[in-house]
């Protein structure tokens, strides 16, 4: 019912942009079918056992994503600006997932754009927002607290990181201050933007909104086929950093407001984020310097491109695979590679394997070696000074085995059938990276699927499983691979 409510967003745009009667329409049928099955779901009370554990908050989780999805395409069918129900499936299942994936042709975007479809626009970068904190989040920011805490099984199942907690003792109160501090950010944003409008022709009030909305969600979705290498460079720049800020753990935003800036500051996630971006964008300034004209135009991309992949929001503002300045160099594209993986930190908005996972990974490894020198010395693997539980450890280990196994699984599996694509296209970079960068909820890839290219070539069996991975990562693989599993569906004793 929620989502049938936030659908007003983009019709308030087809009114204001006077668009044809069919777009009110292509909005108010997903919207009314929304509340009809959600008052109806209301009604319906389980006979026996209302406890909701963490099996349960899984499988609502996965299911209310998967729906969203379904009925969020809705607009782009029933409008008739896409006609295949795969592409419009696959578009805001990247949406909602804040992948940035785009499986619309040129033409099917420039319809949108230039044939009075703005809400469309509006309603695929929207969905970034939505899904950037996540929709349950919010519901719980406003829904009653369940009495016994079971509500708390939500809240982690849809939070992205390894250690997802409350930042006060009440979680209602927690979500409300996460989103608070989203909110206030995205608005903050806007605001950056609208003042670059000065300084930019091309960054109207509208496109102000729109590249706020997928910056705050990491997202990726532009107001225009060109991504942002039409802005000015000061809108640019605005970008990039609030790119960057999005990637930042939320909980860190709540400790600077209540000055507990000794946590902040003691904090080695956020110290190894920032250095990874400041050491990527040194290096790749001076590999690409000579591609562009000026010494600022390098650094401008190579700040731009490192904030956007490692974020995994997807923007761009150069072609760095097949630009007219020419691709660029091994070592900066197998950075941009290592980006994708990383991602930023837990708790934010951000995709990818997360830098608090990098550490404790990183940190194991070492221990290990350690051990094998000193067999009798005991390690203890520390993050931000305090023991890790060895719970955590493990748990830390098989989502990175389990990562991998997915991504390469749907690289095998995308690779079987893509009868549109040209052989040129169909290689072994393309299908890596277009897993990759799904599972990552990133966006661009190489090859193919790079900043100038998109997903509109793959088969309709191949946009079903990146929907899938898409998913997958946004839920961080476990929601989703438990609703496969059919011990789920049994009964406990």
């Amino acid at each position: 019912m929620l989502v049938g409510f936030l659908m007003i967003i983009p019709l308030i745009t087809a009114y204001l942009y006077k668009e044809n009667v069919w777009n009110y329409i292509s909005y108010i049928i997903p919207m009314a079918s929304l509340f009809i099955i959600g008052a109806i779901l209301g009604f319906v009370k389980p006979a026996k056992d209302t406890r909701m554990g963490a099996r349960e908050g899984f499988v609502i989780v996965s299911l209310s994503w998967l729906l969203m999805a379904l009925f969020g395409c809705l607009p782009f069918l029933i409008s008739g600006y896409v006609k295949d129900f795969f592409t419009a499936f696959f578009e805001m299942t990247s949406g909602f997932t804040t992948t940035g994936a785009s499986a619309l042709t040129v033409e099917e975007l420039d319809n949108m754009l230039n044939g009075g479809a703005h809400s469309l626009i509006m309603w695929r970068s929207f969905s970034h927002w939505i899904g950037g904190m996540g929709i349950l989040v919010f519901i719980l920011a406003i829904i009653m607290e369940s009495k016994d805490g079971s509500s708390m099984h939500v809240l982690r199942a849809e939070s992205p990181g390894p250690q997802v907690g409350k930042i006060v003792s009440k979680m209602k109160i927690s979500s409300r201050i996460l989103y608070l501090i989203y909110i206030a950010l995205t608005l903050i944003e806007i605001g950056a933007l609208c003042i670059c409008h000065i300084f930019d022709e091309n960054m109207t009030f509208f496109d102000a909104v729109i590249m706020s909305f997928g910056t705050a969600g990491t997202g990726g979705f532009a107001s225009t086929a060109a991504s942002c290498a039409l802005y000015a460079p000061c809108s640019q720049y605005v970008i990039a950093t609030f790119m960057i800020i999005f990637g930042v753990n939320f909980t860190i935003y709540y400790w600077i407001i209540i000055k507990n800036f000794k946590d902040v500051l003691h904090n080695e996630e956020l110290r190894f984020y920032l250095i990874m971006v400041v050491i990527a964008v040194v290096i790749i300034t001076f590999q690409i310097i000579n591609l562009y004209s000026t010494a600022e135009e390098s650094f401008r991309h190579a700040y731009f491109q490192v904030a956007s992949i490692i974020s995994t929001t997807g923007y761009s503002t150069t072609d760095y695979w097949s630009g007219a300045q020419g691709r660029w160099p091994a070592l900066s594209l197998g950075i941009i590679l290592f980006l994708m993986y990383c991602g930023s930190c837990a708790g934010s908005t951000a995709g990818g394997m997360k830098q608090s996972r990098i550490l404790i990974l990183g940190k194991y490894s070492v221990s290990k070696v350690r051990t094998m020198i000193s067999p009798r010395k005991v390690e203890v693997i520390r993050l931000d000074g305090k023991p890790l539980d060895n719970k955590v450890v493990d748990s830390t280990i098989a989502f990175f085995i389990l990562y991998f196994v997915v991504l390469i699984v749907c690289a095998l599996l995308i690779s079987i059938w893509n009868p549109a694509m040209p052989d040129s296209e169909a290689e072994p970079l393309t299908m890596l990276t277009a897993s990759l960068s799904c599972i990552s909820n990133i966006g661009p890839g190489l090859g193919a699927v790079g900043p100038a290219g998109g997903f509109s070539n793959f088969s309709w069996f191949s946009k079903l499983v990146l929907s899938f991975e898409m998913i997958a990562g946004r839920l961080e693989l476990y929601p989703l691979l438990i609703l496969l599993l059919p011990r789920t569906y049994k009964r406990s004793t």
